[in-house]
């Protein structure tokens, strides 16, 4: 046989598959016969790329620094994120030694000299109260030292959180006791905490915290907090009351004790700022609602939380008093719980917890090697896999750093491992299993051949999940959050490497151990297999108790394992094919509400739950963790912190000019800001800019948005500049100067308005000179000058009404409203002006914007990619809809899951959405493509063909990560915990999508024969040179007739000899062999016409027979297959001889088969040794049947033993003459293929299928009366399947390599299994002889 010859069946779909050309055809070959003939070569290279690569990634350039494994989950190039950007890279290039100043430097000397000047003249200029108000600010700098608790606390303190165990109120004299012996028990008695305390000044001792037991100590003249009495907390309360209005409405402020008479500070009452404890009671120590303006008039005010600060600043030193003191242990004393944390330690706490819980993933990594071990029933295949799973991710590092230059890793890509073992393994289970059939159905096939149909059949499944994974994967790239894009272009670069990485050495590894270690299998053609299932009595296992007890041991685990195959196979042969088919109306709309509730939940109500904490503060424990709960429940409960950076501080808009909003940093690397680019057209000099300016300060003040400075207490001592130019104009008009001096040089005597260009931008220099020479120039915008002194920005601060929210909603409105407003207002600015652009406290909405849009973006993109991507693989556009459905359903559901489980949608939660769909795609493709290359034309068989082939695949890998995901849940870092919980539910949802939903839809929907497939353009004359090289292959219909699925029309193979066509090769040298005369050829005609194509395959029986049917009508039998015989030919001694075709033969159950030729004493010897394993595994079935996705029946019939499940017979010489073989079969524990199965089975009926109504089909000559018609039976026609136990082939003398079992001319008759039922006749099909 030519080595590049290919199978029947395999040609019939290429030559039908528009997606096999002539050099798709070349390249499996070519590349399985290299794989052939050089599997080490091919395993070493691939180690060697696979090493080379992974090596040049860790010596090249530094390693990756994982100092902060949150860095980078910030939104990088929105719109929103571009001009926070530019306004901060504005401000850090602005000071001294930097290009831009806030003062001109040419201009301030000589200004400073002229208000020399003008104070001479008497000409102050309205300027002289700047001095004092320099004075008093000063002033209150040094003033705010001095008190009686060394300072006054700040969010730089550590903080503790205390609330009462049964919710009672802490203002009360018990639990100010237990707060403070909690402080001293706690945190006081540690030695460490002594040399970091915070020492005072005179008496070189520690501070006392910042406690409210404290403060009231200080308030009654105690001397300690445990010094106080009843009364001293009752007129404390007393004070606190009369002194909350004026803190709640602004006037009672910090700096009143030191300035009582100035400002809202006069109308405080003495009382209350005294001393700065009443201030900072309220505004540090106590919750917002104690006290408030809606409960400071309760007759007894309840204190849910109070705050103790210590005396100790923030930082990794306070690590060991907390993994002392307070990890792990009980923190309630007394009825008093210390509830919330901030120590400063979280990111430290939280790379603790990691490196702690790393035990956890590498348990799951070892979970999954296991699941293969034990699948494969192979440590050999499961050690290669770690190792190319490992190079693949190294290779993908070397991609990663060397080739795209990415210089930032963040820590979640080392997330990538687990999710690509699951790949990984399903591309193993899949590509074992086929191999394993192959070798199970043709044994005697060449190591080439099987090498090139598993590559054909599984290489390009591979390789259409792999692709397809990628691209998903890579669809993550499309996300603004820099950590989400690089993980997507690390983790698609690692699967794509992975996918051809296992089509190098899978197929190499399995030549080498098939050569290696099973090489005498491959050398055995079709010997009758010997079981050896009985010890002897004289043999090694009698010699002591102990090996007995050994070999009982090895029997119950061999029936243990016999068990659990049984078990699979009725599982995943049986009751899954049937389930799926016999409920496919309740899995359609089943999940078809599950995916439109999880659409729903997902993206309408109620949605992800949007963050609400800024990346300074991101969840990296669980909820109930002290850090986690303070940043997320205490941290707002306190006013220091909301009036900071909470709710109730007010917003402020920066309008600015003279800076393009871009960001040219690298938007790969969070360290990477760019730099500052300046509007070269920016000039607000000229005449219509200094109107438009000075028009658009009252424009600012009339919006209901705008909030004047004097307003609010918090704009104490800063003003606004939206009026410079109005400023401008007062100041040079209250300029007086000489007559002899040049009004336009000194900017004086009221010169007309608008000013000369030079003239504005000199007097706006003198100005903003004079302004910083007082101590009264703004922080926080203003002017910004270059070196020269000109003018290269501006920026307009005010305060608006709006407060700082965490709601996502009430920010858009704020938005909206600023957004709208400016872009009118900018309409009409003059060209210099028109460039400008608005900043504010925008960064968390910015986050949740992109977070809520680009979520939903890069999820449905994922999917239309994954409709793509299943359309070039599978040329198929129904299959492709269905799987787009399965998988955007079982992404949607994912999401909807997480909602209900109150997850909370950050950058860590986008980047698993963003991967979901690549691990959704996986089953589905297997599916898919298994559906697609199913030898059946209709839907039903279709489906069972897949369920069959890839069930027992998809529902281990499904487990598999079940598994992962259940060990991943102790973890205390919250970013192990949530990815075990995404992984056990995105590949639950995807298993139950792709089995139950996706192949109920091709059940209703699915493609018949041909249908729905995309056939390019071809050629319409092809030469000769372009046949395939086995002339008898036909279409794929020709293909699934052979196996049994045939339509109502069907295209019969021709055996014209003028135009050349013959069944299989070497046919014609045959013919002339025999002297022109056919070789012999049998047609069994049908019994029923116009059968359902379902009922010919396996998901249907016959009424009449509880067996399995394996053959069905239109069959026509020429000898052996082409395939079968091209084999035989080619294991022959005589490789030149003829092979003829040999007559089908059969056993009756109840009558002796005349034509069957078998040795009495091989079977005895047979007979006795099926009874011997009968008798040790009674009640236990076995069934051998298998069908492949091209394997003809023909070649199924054709093979060394089929196994049924049987009825007792009615004839009493039944089990004489039954003959069985006694391998069992194996699934789930062995090597056998989990794509063996009946394809035929009875067990999997379909009762709701009734044969079609039978038509009359061309029928052959008859020459007596007497002779029943094709197609009847007893001139009564039914449904009748038969079920044959054995076929039976007599061996071909070795003179011509195989000769004919019978040379009657006569009618073959198949017998009955059944006694009361007539035999079938099968009429010679060839050439007719008289006698016929």
């Amino acid at each position: 046989m030519d080595s590049s010859s290919i199978y029947e069946s395999t040609d019939a779909r290429d030559m039908d598959s528009p997606r096999s050309d002539r050099s798709a055809q070349e390249t499996i070959p070519s590349y399985s016969q290299m794989v052939v003939e050089y599997p080490l070569a091919v395993l070493v290279g691939c180690a060697a790329v696979l090493l080379g690569c992974s090596l040049a990634g860790l010596l090249i350039g530094p390693l990756p620094d994982f100092s902060d494994p949150l860095m980078g989950f910030e939104p990088r190039g929105t719109y929103i994120g571009v001009r926070q950007s530019a306004l901060a890279k504005l401000r850090g290039n602005t000071g001294s030694g930097k290009p831009l100043s806030v003062i001109p430097q040419q201009n301030l000397n000589n200004e400073t000299a002229g208000s020399y000047r003008e104070g001479g003249r008497g000409n102050t200029g309205g300027t002289w109260n700047r001095p004092v108000r320099r004075s008093r600010r000063m002033l209150d700098r040094v003033s705010a030292q001095g008190t009686l608790l060394c300072d006054a606390p700040g969010e730089r303190y550590a903080q503790l959180v205390f609330r009462s165990g049964n919710s009672a109120s802490l203002w009360s004299l018990k639990a100010i006791y237990s707060m403070c012996e909690m402080e001293q028990a706690r945190i006081r008695s540690q030695p460490p905490f002594q040399d970091l305390c915070k020492q005072r000044m005179i008496t070189d001792r520690c501070c006392p915290s910042w406690s409210l037991g404290n403060y009231l100590a200080l308030l009654s003249n105690a001397s300690s907090c445990l010094s106080l009495t009843s009364s001293h907390v009752s007129e404390s309360l007393s004070l606190l009351r009369y002194c909350a209005p004026y803190y709640h409405d602004g006037s009672l402020v910090a700096y009143c004790a030191d300035r009582g008479k100035q400002g809202n500070c006069a109308s405080v009452p003495t009382r209350c700022k005294h001393t700065r404890a009443v201030f900072e009671i309220l505004h540090y120590l106590v919750d917002k609602d104690f006290l408030g303006p809606h409960t400071v008039k309760y007759q007894v005010p309840s204190l849910k939380y109070s705050l103790l600060f210590l005396p100790v600043e923030k930082g990794d030193h306070l690590m060991d008093i907390y993994m002392s003191s307070l990890e792990g242990r009980e923190l309630t004393y007394k009825n008093t719980t210390i509830t919330g944390l901030d120590l400063g330690i979280k990111q430290k706490l939280f790379k603790y917890y990691l490196a702690r819980d790393a035990v956890y993933p590498v348990l799951a990594v070892v979970s999954l090697l296991v699941t293969m071990a034990l699948y494969l029933r192979s440590i050999y295949l499961s050690a290669l896999s770690l190792v190319a799973i490992v190079g693949s991710l190294l290779t993908s590092y070397f991609f990663y750093k060397v080739v795209f230059r990415l210089t930032f890793f963040p820590f979640l890509n080392l997330t990538s491992a687990l999710i690509l073992f699951g790949s990984c393994s399903n591309h193993v289970f899949t590509f074992i299993d086929f191999w394993n059939l192959q070798l199970t159905q043709n044994p005697a096939a060449s190591l080439q051949k099987r090498v090139n149909r598993v590559l054909q059949e599984v290489g390009y499944l591979i390789l259409a999940s792999g692709l397809t994974s990628s691209a998903t994967f890579f669809s993550g790239y499309l996300s603004s959050i820099t950590s989400v894009r690089c993980f997507a272009v690390y983790l698609g670069t690692a699967s794509l490497i992975c996918t051809f990485s296992t089509l190098a050495w899978l197929p190499s590894s399995l030549i080498l151990r098939e050569r290696y270690t099973v090489a005498a299998s491959t050398s055995v053609t079709a010997q009758a297999w010997t079981p050896c299932c009985t010890k002897s009595p004289a043999g090694f296992w009698d010699t002591s108790s102990r090996k007995r007890c050994l070999f009982t041991l090895g029997q119950k685990l061999r029936e243990l394992k016999r068990g659990l195959a049984d078990t699979s196979n009725l599982l995943f042969l049986k009751i899954l094919p049937c389930g799926v088919v016999k409920f496919r109306y309740i899995w359609v709309c089943w999940f078809a509400v599950l995916a439109a509730g999880g659409t729903y939940i997902s993206v309408v109500d109620p949605g992800m739950r949007l963050p609400t904490l800024d990346n300074r503060a991101t969840q990296l424990f669980r909820s109930s963790h002290p850090f986690e709960r303070y940043d997320a429940e205490y941290r707002h409960q306190f006013m220091f912190e909301r009036l900071v950076n909470g709710e109730d501080k007010l917003i402020t808009l920066n309008l600015v000019w003279g800076v393009i909003p871009v960001d040219n940093g690298n938007h790969f690397d969070p360290k990477s800001n760019g730099s500052l680019v300046l509007d070269p057209d920016f000039n607000m000099s000229s005449p219509d800019a200094q109107v438009w300016l000075r028009d658009l300060c009252g424009a600012i003040q009339n919006q209901s948005f705008y909030l004047p400075s004097s307003s609010s207490s918090e704009n104490e001592g800063a003003t606004d500049n939206v009026c410079i130019v109005e400023q401008l104009i007062r100041w040079v008009s209250i300029r007086r100067c000489s007559e002899n001096e040049d009004a336009f040089t000194f900017c004086c005597n009221n010169i007309p308005f608008p000013y000369p260009a030079g003239v504005f931008e000199q007097c706006l220099s003198m100005m903003v000179a004079q302004q910083h020479a007082d101590g009264y120039l703004s922080h926080v915008g203003g002017l910004y000058f270059k070196s020269d002194d000109r003018i290269a920005a501006l920026v307009m601060v005010f305060r608006t009404t709006y407060r700082y929210s965490y709601n996502f909603s009430h920010t858009t409105r704020f938005y909206n409203d600023i957004l709208s407003w400016f872009n009118k207002e900018i309409s009409g600015a003059p060209q210099g002006l028109r460039k400008g652009w608005f900043a504010s406290q925008l960064t968390l909405f910015d986050l949740q914007q992109c977070l809520s849009s680009e979520t939903i973006v890069v999820t449905g993109f994922s999917v239309a990619l994954t409709f793509a991507l299943l359309l070039v693989t599978t040329w198929n556009i129904p299959l492709s809809i269905y799987g787009t459905a399965a998988v955007g359903g079982s992404v949607f559901v994912t999401v909807g899951l997480l909602v209900l489980l109150e997850w909370q949608l950050s950058g860590v939660e986008a980047l698993f959405i963003s991967a979901a769909a690549g691990l959704s795609v996986d089953f589905v493709t297997n599916y898919c493509v298994a559906y697609n290359s199913a030898p059946h034309a209709d839907r039903i068989g279709r489906v069972a063909h897949s369920l069959k082939r890839m069930g027992c695949p998809v529902a281990i890998g499904s487990g598999a990560f079940c598994c992962v995901g259940v060990i991943m849940l102790p973890t205390t870092a919250l970013l192990f915990r949530k990815l075990g919980i995404f992984l056990f539910l995105v590949k639950c949802v995807a298993c139950g999508f792709a089995t139950f939903f996706f192949q109920s839809l091709c059940c209703f929907f699915g493609p018949q024969k041909n249908g729905g497939k995309i056939t390019p353009p071809r050629s319409s004359e092809q030469g000769p040179e372009d046949l395939p090289s086995c002339s008898a292959t036909g279409p794929r219909a020709s293909t699934s007739g052979a196996n049994g699925a045939f339509g109502r029309s069907r295209v019969r193979r021709n055996f014209n000899k003028d135009e050349g066509n013959y069944l299989y090769p070497n046919q014609q040298r045959q013919t002339q062999r025999l002297g022109g005369r056919e070789p012999d050829q049998y047609e069994l005609q049908p019994l029923a016409g116009h059968l359902n194509d379902s009922f010919e395959n396996s998901t249907c029986t016959s009424k009449l027979s509880n067996r399995p049917s394996v053959l069905s009508d239109d069959i026509q039998f020429v000898g052996l297959s082409p395939r079968r015989d091209l084999e035989r030919t080619n294991i022959t001694a005589d490789s030149k001889g003829c092979p003829t075709a040999a007559a089908l033969q059969t056993s009756s159950p109840y009558r002796e088969n005349p034509l069957a030729v078998v040795p009495l004493e091989d079977k005895a010897k047979e007979k006795r040794l099926c009874k011997t394993c009968r008798g040790q595994s009674t009640g236990v079935k076995h069934w051998n049947v298998s069908l492949s996705s091209s394997s003809s029946t023909e070649e199924t019939i054709i093979s060394k033993t089929i196994e049924t499940i049987y009825m007792p017979s009615h004839s009493k010489d039944e089990a004489a003459n039954s003959h069985y073989e006694c391998e069992p079969d194996k699934r789930l524990l062995s090597s056998q293929s989990s794509f063996e199965g009946p394809e035929d089975s009875n067990e999997t009926c379909l009762s709701d299928i009734e044969p079609g109504p039978s038509s009359q089909h061309r029928c052959f000559e008859a020459e007596g009366d007497g002779e029943p018609l094709p197609g009847h039976l007893n001139g009564k026609r039914d449904t009748l399947h038969l079920s044959l136990r054995e076929i039976m082939y007599e061996t071909a003398s070795p003179g011509c390599g195989r000769g004919l079992t019978s040379q009657s001319e006569g009618p073959v008759m198949v017998p009955n299994s059944k006694p009361d039922l007539p035999d079938v006749w099968i009429k010679r099909a060839g050439r007719r002889d008289d006698t016929t």
